[in-house]
């Protein structure tokens, strides 16, 4: 088997717009639909060749050479079988992605980011390939002996066989053949255990054989731990283990979904030398990178399937939750550092949700435990859970004081309670009360009793993100300011209480310090919330004041209605008193008389509706009359998603960047970063050479579209 790599330059639009080029892979600010195209030679001909994505967000499809290929959801890995589709050469790729409008996958709990977040390859495959490989164990004797069992499936002829190897530090262990559709158990002496302090791994090696040949090779790293429980904890390799960790997003900076391999690792390192053993990847499926490092560097962590305050009722939310989970756990449940799976994070639930979730997790993997991120009341925490038999409880106890907290874990207690949240705004910026709340959690964990225990805790959150739909105490000017260290990853306040608490101890020759100064660097999303014009001005400069009126309750944002209308004042407009409301029929005429080269319009942004965020693409909002002295007329059809835009800056958590094929940003703008961003387009309309211009007309044609218009001037 081959791979090649499909990343690098490729053609990109937003909308139906103009091409310019990006670099795959790529997370950027949602725009709604958007396309990216390449065009690729084969380097080889091969029986089998396969098209892989290893994620998107949050919708995508695939056409490869003018074929449609399946769907695409979210964070998930997608191999296609695209023999009979590829040819030698000029093989065109086009991949037509949407990030608003999926209803699985963008949530209001973070900053959504579009894209093609991880790699795309060819695989270059013999006709007979492996497609998966199960490596699982059970520890014996004192947990100083194991039996290991590898299942494996192919798609191959009946005379091919397994060869499956084991080795450890270069040295083959075991080696056996292994026919289709057997399983044997295979029993190992004194074997090396994978435990948080010596992550030992092997290398498991399998050669799909048919005959002497070699037809295919699946290659990873495993390890043999148990991680189990009893009336109240945690058991790793038997031994009672309080759970010690933090929840982690993916971005790193401003990388969106695409953090490099250096800052997966720093966070990995850094997070591990705090004193934490488990990490909680929140909330969707993270680069499986993470995983291999996690691997190597001897830390727990959990995954789930991309939900937050989700309707479970959906069923285009609980199908596409559902599929990633079962996508996820066939992707990584070969690592010895997946400790559990959780099914969802605080959701809107059915029953039946609840129930098929946990049935898939069991269904392909029934060696790990199962449950759940919750904040439903106590007394429902325990009906459903014990419906879907979950394997320990969880609970969100957000609260000023320990009370709540105290409650959960007396109320919980025929099964182990993990706190998969706490802290968050509560204590960020108060230490004395954060190391109280610490302290309280361990005095539970050691009484152990039938009377109250906790079995482990993880810290919301790690790192500071963006998110805009939330005010204070959580959010400050669009940040999530609850992290132990900023989105830089320097340390906030309570970083150096929460390092104590975990008992920390330095490892010795210590490469990776508790922190780094990582310059912040201009990346295009942050520019996006600067007040910056085309040509630098700042827009306090360019829009002189604003003006408070009862113009618009957003539908948009999630918490808040919008305080002011996104109206300003202040242009120096030779055709009229700025703003401008054009809907209902609304017909604006404005006399001039003058010659000019080109008109431009400030404004092209509608109310409600306006591309990305709604109404058709393409349909007639406005039309632009030009009246000249000699009685001619030039006449534009202003388009949404051509001319017309958005006039907001946010939807629910996320910055987004409203994009029309024919204008320009002139400016964005906001009275509160955390609910109200605003944008101002461009349009520039070229005019008759030496003609005079007598009246410019502004007419609605739809009257679903509120459009406003900031300012008219020639040039």
């Amino acid at each position: 088997m081959k791979v090649t790599t499909l990343n690098g330059i490729w053609d990109y639009r937003i909308g139906k717009g103009a091409l310019s080029k990006i670099n795959v892979p790529f997370s950027a600010a949602p725009v709604g639909h958007s396309e990216c195209s390449r065009t690729f030679d084969l380097e080889e001909r091969a029986d089998r060749i396969f098209l892989k994505f290893d994620g998107i967000t949050y919708g995508a499809r695939a056409t490869l050479n003018g074929t449609l290929l399946p769907s695409m959801i979210a964070y998930c890995e997608y191999s296609f079988d695209v023999t009979e589709i590829v040819k030698e050469k000029d093989n065109f790729l086009l991949v037509e992605l949407e990030d608003i409008t999926p209803a699985f996958g963008p949530v209001d709990g973070w900053e959504n980011y579009g894209g093609i977040i991880r790699d795309v390859s060819l695989i270059y495959s013999d006709k007979n390939y492996i497609e998966d490989v199960f490596f699982h164990s059970t520890l014996k004797n004192g947990y100083r002996d194991a039996d290991f069992v590898v299942e494996t499936k192919a798609n191959c002829s009946r005379e091919c066989v397994y060869e499956i190897s084991l080795s450890y530090g270069g040295k083959n262990i075991v080696s056996y053949i292994q026919a289709q559709g057997e399983t044997k158990e295979i029993s190992l002496s004194d074997v090396n255990l994978w435990t948080l302090d010596e992550p030992c791994l092997y290398q498991l090696k399998v050669r799909l054989l048919e005959g002497e040949r070699e037809c295919d090779t699946y290659e990873c790293n495993v390890g043999f731990r148990e991680i189990s429980h009893d009336a109240h904890r945690i058991l790793f390799n038997g031994e009672p283990t309080f759970i010690k960790g933090v929840c982690k997003h993916e971005m790193f900076g401003d990388s969106g979904h695409c953090p490099t391999p250096e800052q997966i690792e720093y966070d990995l390192r850094t997070i591990k030398e705090t004193g934490c053993n488990y990490i909680r990847l929140v909330h969707y499926p993270h680069n499986k990178l993470t995983l291999d490092i996690a691997d190597r560097l001897g830390i727990m962590v959990s995954e789930e399937p991309g939900l937050w305050w989700s309707d479970t009722s959906n069923p285009e939310v609980s199908s596409g939750s559902l599929e990633a989970l079962k996508r996820t756990i066939l992707r990584d449940r070969n690592h010895a550092s997946i400790a559990f799976w959780l099914c969802f994070n605080e959701c809107r639930f059915t029953e039946q949700y609840l129930i098929d979730s946990a049935n898939t997790c069991r269904k392909y993997d029934p060696y790990r435990m199962v449950s759940g991120a919750n904040c439903m009341s106590d007394e429902d925490t325990k009906k459903y859970f014990n419906i879907c038999n979950f394997d320990f409880y969880t609970q969100h106890p957000y609260s000023r004081t320990f009370d709540r907290s105290m409650n959960t874990a007396k109320t919980l207690t025929d099964k182990p309670l993990i706190f998969t949240e706490w802290g968050g705004c509560w204590v960020y910026d108060n230490p004395a009360l954060f190391a109280h709340f610490m302290d309280e959690m361990y005095r539970l964990y050691e009484a152990n009793s039938d009377e109250g225990a906790l079995a482990g805790c993880s810290y919301w959150y790690w790192a500071e993100l963006h998110e805009y739909n939330r005010g204070i105490y959580g959010c400050v000017d669009g940040i999530l300011r609850e992290g132990l260290v900023d989105k830089y990853r320097k340390p906030t306040m309570i970083y150096e209480t929460f390092r104590k608490h975990l008992n920390y101890h330095a490892p010795k020759n210590n490469e990776y310090p508790l922190w780094v100064d990582i310059e912040e660097r201009d990346i295009s999303l942050d520019k996006m919330n600067r007040l910056d014009t085309e040509d630098g001005q700042s827009s306090a400069e360019t829009l002189e004041r604003v003006c408070k009126i009862d113009l618009v309750r957003s539908p948009i944002t999630r918490k808040k209605a919008l305080a002011h209308g996104p109206v300003l004042t202040g242009y120096d407009s030779p055709l009229y008193e700025v703003p401008k409301l054009l809907c209902n029929g609304d017909e604006f005429r404005f006399p001039y008389g003058g010659k000019g080269k080109i008109l431009h319009i400030l404004g092209n942004v509608s109310i409600y509706k306006g591309y990305p965020l709604g109404g058709e693409y393409g349909r007639p909002v406005a039309e632009v009359v030009i009246t000249y002295a000699d009685g001619s007329r030039d006449s534009t059809l202003l388009l949404n998603g051509v001319h017309i835009t958005t006039v907001f800056g946010l939807k629910g958590p996320s910055r987004i960047n409203p994009v029309a094929e024919t204008t320009s940003t002139y400016a964005r703008f906001g009275y509160d970063v955390n609910f109200e961003q605003f944008v101002i387009k461009r349009l520039a309309l070229p005019l008759k050479a030496d003609t005079e211009i007598s009246e410019v007309t502004l007419r609605s044609m739809n009257n679903s579209y509120k459009l406003l218009t900031y300012g008219i001037f020639v040039e």
